[in-house]
């Protein structure tokens, strides 16, 4: 049970018009009593640990007590990451410089910073169109861009800009199976799969599929992207798509292929490569990994996450929650 001094930080952390704002909109789309809704919700945070956005995202203000219980709402998102991650090493998933030198492996694509030699830089950009650039710290997609070299006539032009712009992280632009472009080609669509690590064994908790749309090269559910969840048994895509907003989609709205039932390719695969890298950095034992296909339909890292969404792994529509499936993972 989360404690009232809890209950006050979130209150707080969260601005209560957050909380009077969403029991506005829930009681408009309902007909259900502000009030009573403004009281479930805090009632909630001080039960269940969740936050405005838990409460109306994932409807709990049609559950019963039992299937609060089972949500992982943002406070027990924060309490995992807090037991299970140790902060010292949590800089190889918060920075991307340091996360792709530490993962390079499992990167599989070339990459270099503003900060390395010329004879390197000249050699990444060597036979290349496009790269796509990065900032080091931001989240959900932010800052990052796919930039035409043919739009700079030096190297100096190009790495002043990058500066510019605080994305000093330069990869080769990845590139994606013909059967993961059927779903949309314009970004790169990720696997999301959260493991937790626990007595030596990898444990998948969640999964879900993320694409980009309306030409938008990154496919972050936070930047615009749909989401679908996956059965992380069998690689299947069991739900329609969302997006941040909660509207559904039976199929892509660029190219009409339908989401459920859609077979992420090389799933056992997939769950061979997590058997590796959720081993790394065993200290970061909860992680959410996104991964993509390459032509080959064979699995390469875009990132890891040590403080994975509580939001993509979830949703009401599916049967709800998957905590219970957390707390199996860590016995």
């Amino acid at each position: 049970m989360i404690n009232i001094r809890y209950l006050l930080k979130r209150m707080k952390d969260s601005d209560f018009s957050r909380y009077q704002n969403a029991a506005a909109r829930i009681s408009k789309s309902t007909g259900k009593n502000k009030h009573l809704l403004l009281a479930d919700m805090i009632t909630s945070t001080l039960k269940y640990g969740s936050g405005p956005v838990d409460y109306e995202t994932f409807e709990m203000y049609s559950m019963n007590a039992k299937e609060k219980a089972d949500i992982l709402t943002i406070g027990k998102n924060n309490k995992l990451v807090k037991e299970l991650n140790d902060p010292d090493f949590l800089p190889y998933f918060e920075d991307k410089y340091e996360f792709i030198k530490k993962f390079n492996k499992y990167i599989r694509r070339s990459w270099a910073m503003i900060g390395d030699s010329r004879e390197e830089i000249h050699e990444f950009l060597k036979d290349k169109n496009r790269i796509i650039v990065k900032p080091l710290d931001e989240c959900c997609g932010r800052g990052i861009r796919i930039v035409n070299l043919k739009d700079y006539d030096s190297t100096d032009k190009l790495l002043s800009e990058l500066e510019e712009y605080g994305t000093p992280l330069m990869e080769e632009v990845a590139i994606q199976s013909d059967y993961m472009n059927k779903m949309y080609p314009h970004s790169v669509n990720t696997v999301r799969v959260v493991t937790i690590l626990n007595h030596g064994k990898v444990n998948i908790v969640a999964s879900c599929f993320r694409v980009g749309r309306n030409g938008n090269n990154v496919d972050n559910f936070n930047n615009g992207g749909i989401a679908s969840i996956i059965d992380y048994k069998t690689g299947k895509v069991v739900t329609n798509g969302f997006d941040k907003d909660r509207n559904e989609y039976l199929e892509h709205p660029d190219t009409g292929v339908i989401f459920k039932g859609f077979q992420i390719p090389n799933w056992t695969k997939i769950r061979s490569f997590l058997e590796e890298v959720a081993r790394i950095v065993p200290e970061v034992r909860y992680v959410g990994w996104d991964i993509a296909l390459d032509k080959d339909n064979n699995p390469f890292l875009i990132e890891g996450n040590g403080y994975p969404g509580q939001d993509l792994s979830q949703y009401p529509k599916l049967g709800l929650g998957n905590y219970a499936v957390m707390k199996e993972a860590l016995k």
